[in-house]
């Protein structure tokens, strides 16, 4: 499978529903204050792509199994303030379209034999790079479908 053309064309595919979703007013909006607005869940998106770039680029420089960190998903949403902070909902549209490239480009560069190495999990399980790059399309598949239904 050739990961870097499946992760642009999800960029693709759901770019520009997301911007013409961005017109409507309730985006941004809170329906529960305990829960993501539709932009804090694309931030959330552009937080797993800043924390999956890290980790793919640490499994192409490595020959070790690649420790995998998790990190606080409501932090990073609340830290970077997506929801009330100075990034516009096109802006982390971009964001999130920029950062997608990136991995792309990344897992382009990726060797056969890279697709096989090793993670080992917070949890203690392992699983290959390939793995992991389907479990990242995976989510980002996920929350996209949570934004724009159906």
């Amino acid at each position: 499978m050739d990961y870097s053309k499946t992760i642009l064309s999800i960029v693709e595919k759901y770019r520009e529903p997301l911007r013409i979703s961005m017109l409507n007013d309730d985006f941004a909006r809170k329906a529960d204050q305990r829960k993501w607005s539709k932009k804090e869940i694309l931030g959330h998106l552009c937080d797993s792509a800043a924390n999956n770039h890290l980790r793919f680029i640490q499994l192409l420089g490595s020959s070790q199994i690649v420790q995998i960190q998790s990190y606080d998903q409501n932090l990073w949403v609340a830290a970077n303030n997506y929801q009330d902070g100075l990034m516009s909902c096109q802006d982390v549209l971009e964001l999130w379209t920029l950062l997608n490239k990136q991995i792309a480009s990344v897992v382009q560069s990726y060797a056969d034999e890279d697709f096989t190495k090793q993670v080992e999990l917070s949890d203690g399980r392992k699983e290959t790079a390939a793995w992991l790059i389907e479990d990242y399309v995976e989510h980002m598949i996920h929350h996209l479908k949570a934004i724009l239904p159906s």
